[in-house]
C-alpha cells in the first residue's frame, strides 16, 4: 500500500519569499508534470491491455522522453540558484540530503551527458522535432533495411491513431543518434544502461526539490 504526507503552504507565504517563492512554485510545477509522466510510465508498464499492447513500447518510450526533457528544462532552475547569494541561502540551510542533491545536480548539469543526451533528447526528439535528426535517422534505417515498412493505423480511441514508421524512425534517432549506441551492440541492454543512468538523475532532481520546497514552505 502506498503512503503519502500531507501539510498545507499558504500562497501569501510563500509570494511572501520573492525570489524564492518564485522558485519554489516552478518546482512544484516541475515535480507535478514529472510524477505524472512517472505514473503513466508505470501505467503503461503495468497496466496494458491487450488493445493497448501495440503502442506500449512507444508509450513507455515517449514518458522517458518526456521526463527527460522536463528535467533539463527543470536545471535551469537549479542554475538560478547556484547564481544568487539570496537564493544559495535556502539551499545552505537545507539538511545535509537536499545539498548533496544540488550539488550532485549541478555537475551533472557540466557533464557532457547533459547536454549531448538530454539536451538533444529534449530539442530534438520531444518538445521539437529536429529535420536533420530525424532525415539521418530515416536514411540509416533505410539504408540498413530497404525494405522495412510500419503499419499505420486511425480509430475512434487515440490509443489506435498510431503511424508506426514514426515511432521506427524516432527510435532510431534516439539510439544511433543520441545514445550513440553503435552497430552490432546489444541495442536493448546499451539503452536501459542510458536510461537508467538519466532515471538516477531525475530522482536525484526529486528528492532535491522536493526537500527544499518542505523545508521552505511553513
Amino acid at each position: 500500500m502506498s503512503r503519502s504526507t500531507h501539510k498545507y503552504a499558504r500562497l501569501d507565504a510563500i509570494a511572501s519569499k520573492g525570489a524564492l517563492g518564485s522558485v519554489l512554485i516552478r518546482l512544484m510545477m516541475v515535480i507535478n508534470d514529472m510524477s505524472l509522466a512517472m505514473d503513466a510510465f508505470r501505467r503503461w508498464t503495468e497496466d496494458a491491455k491487450t488493445e493497448r499492447e501495440h503502442r506500449a513500447r512507444g508509450a513507455k518510450i515517449y514518458f522517458i522522453r518526456l521526463q527527460m526533457s522536463h528535467i533539463y528544462e527543470a536545471m535551469k532552475i537549479v542554475k538560478e540558484i547556484r547564481d544568487s547569494p539570496d537564493l544559495m541561502k535556502a539551499v545552505d540551510r537545507s539538511d545535509s540530503f537536499t545539498r548533496k542533491g544540488f550539488a550532485a545536480l549541478l555537475a551533472f548539469a557540466a557533464s557532457p551527458e547533459f547536454e549531448k543526451v538530454m539536451g538533444r533528447i529534449r530539442s530534438n526528439l520531444t518538445f521539437h522535432y529536429d529535420p536533420k535528426t530525424i532525415e539521418r535517422a530515416l536514411a540509416s534505417l533505410v539504408a540498413k533495411h530497404p525494405d522495412a515498412s510500419g503499419s499505420m493505423s486511425l480509430g475512434d480511441d487515440p490509443h489506435n491513431w498510431f503511424f508506426e514508421p514514426g515511432d521506427m524512425v524516432g527510435d532510431r534517432a534516439a539510439v544511433r543518434e543520441i545514445f550513440k549506441v553503435p552497430e552490432g551492440a546489444d541495442v536493448g541492454a546499451e539503452t536501459d544502461k542510458i536510461v537508467m543512468q538519466l532515471h538516477e538523475i531525475m530522482q536525484m532532481f526529486g528528492g532535491f526539490a522536493g526537500s527544499l520546497i518542505w523545508q521552505n514552505s511553513r
